[in-house]
């Protein structure tokens, strides 16, 4: 799932700046929602731009990642050839409403070796749900450290093909994702919300 579907989404958010926003407005749209549900996020956004995001947080993601288009995707286009997720993530936490989790979701899906701890997660690994969590005035330098080893620890525990696999597979048919029975219907989601969403920014 992950071989099929990441590499193709990586290519197409990788391919220029606004299709960087489609991917980072995917990741928002995640928040607090039923994967299943995303779908139609996307379709609001593309209909009306920021107008179509209810929730404040989101919305001013969204339009920090308009605004900052150009920045993002230089960067994450940086972070792929350096192979560097920490420096991805940091440049993504900038982003209102990506914390360390959901930024490194982002990093996840052009392809970098980090995953996407979401609450299912640690609650499956037993972390408490702010274990990654940033402080509002942190210093850089200790919001370096607590990226590079939620970094280090994706990376040990299994690293981004397997914690994608797996998640995949987790919440396939669940109460929230009742129309995605497999994990491979959950992986290929991703592809077709991002890849065909008709955002612009």
């Amino acid at each position: 799932m992950y071989k099929r579907d990441n590499k193709k989404i990586a290519k197409f958010i990788l391919k220029d700046a606004d299709n960087t926003v489609i991917g980072i407005t995917f990741v928002l749209g995640t928040i607090q929602n039923a994967l299943s549900n995303v779908g139609k996020f996307m379709d609001n956004v593309a209909k009306d731009g920021a107008s179509g995001i209810a929730m404040e947080g989101k919305r001013n993601g969204y339009m920090y990642a308009v605004k900052h288009k150009h920045v993002l995707h230089q960067a994450l286009k940086a972070a792929v050839k350096h192979n560097d997720p920490v420096g991805a993530i940091d440049v993504l936490t900038n982003v209102p409403n990506l914390g360390i989790v959901k930024a490194a979701f982002v990093a996840q899906l052009v392809g970098l070796d980090v995953a996407c701890l979401d609450s299912h997660n640690l609650d499956r690994l037993g972390l408490s749900r702010s274990a990654f969590k940033l402080n509002k005035n942190v210093s850089h330098e200790t919001k370096m450290k607590k990226i590079s080893k939620y970094v280090h620890y994706t990376q040990k525990t299994g690293g981004s093909e397997y914690w994608w696999n797996i998640w995949c597979n987790f919440v396939a048919g669940n109460r929230a994702n009742k129309k995605l029975t497999t994990g491979d219907k959950v992986s290929r989601y991703h592809a077709d919300c991002i890849i065909g969403s008709p955002i612009l920014s």
